[in-house]
């Protein structure tokens, strides 16, 4: 199935470069990926008639159960066996020069990162407005998902599993005690220190809109230098 959807991508990217050209734009645009979806949160937090003032302790899980979701993925991709990037595999032909994405020989396909990150957000929008989050998770798929497919970043079973992960590990998250026990925790100091409250919101959003790229390269020189 995977192999039967990459050759039938491939095959139209091959006669609509227009098309094409767009999808690279999209994956190279954080600000049409994350950005949206973030900002979809940030609407969220001060419309009052979407969700009461109380009702923001499922934000602040949402927002800091992404970190677990992304630690998960990048942990199952190290463990489990390495996948190669269909880019990479010669069989499928692909129109573009292999040497523009030569750094994907490093990084094993499955599972996404996208598809675990983008649909644990939108689970934890789901849970806080149907609306949205029937928009996000489409908009998840279309947008920052079926390009990955469309260009041979990943194969649809990366997307599927990454998408199964984030949705499975966001609900957990917003399931157990202790994670609601956090969550008011942080509530309530984000209205005795606002100031502060609302950069490490700010720095958080960001970080999740470039899918953590700055954090982990500080963990990663930290990590090499150090231990």
């Amino acid at each position: 199935m995977d192999n039967l959807i990459i050759s039938m991508v491939n095959t139209i990217a091959s006669k609509t470069i227009f098309f094409t050209e767009i999808m690279f734009l999209i994956v190279h645009n954080e600000l049409v990926k994350g950005g949206v979806i973030i900002a979809i949160l940030w609407y969220l937090w001060f419309n009052v008639k979407i969700i009461p003032s109380h009702g923001r302790g499922k934000i602040i899980t949402t927002l800091y159960g992404t970190i677990g979701a992304i630690i998960v993925g990048r942990c199952l991709a190290n463990v489990l066996p390495y996948r190669a990037r269909p880019i990479l595999n010669p069989e499928f032909a692909f129109t573009y020069q292999i040497d523009e994405f030569s750094w994907l020989n490093t990084l094993s396909s499955f599972p996404s990162d996208h598809a675990i990150l983008f649909f644990s957000l939108a689970t934890g929008i789901f849970s806080i407005s149907k609306k949205w989050g029937v928009f996000s998770f489409v908009y998840v798929f279309l947008i920052i998902c079926f390009p990955r497919i469309y260009l041979g970043f990943h194969y649809f079973t990366d997307i599927f599993v990454g998408g199964v992960i984030g949705v499975l590990m966001m609900w957990l998250i917003l399931k157990v005690e202790p994670s609601k026990r956090l969550s008011r925790y942080i509530m309530k100091y984000s209205s005795i220190n606002p100031g502060l409250f609302y950069a490490c919101f700010f720095i958080l959003s960001y970080q999740i809109v470039t899918l953590f790229n700055e954090s982990r390269a500080l963990a990663s020189y930290v990590f090499k230098h150090i231990f």
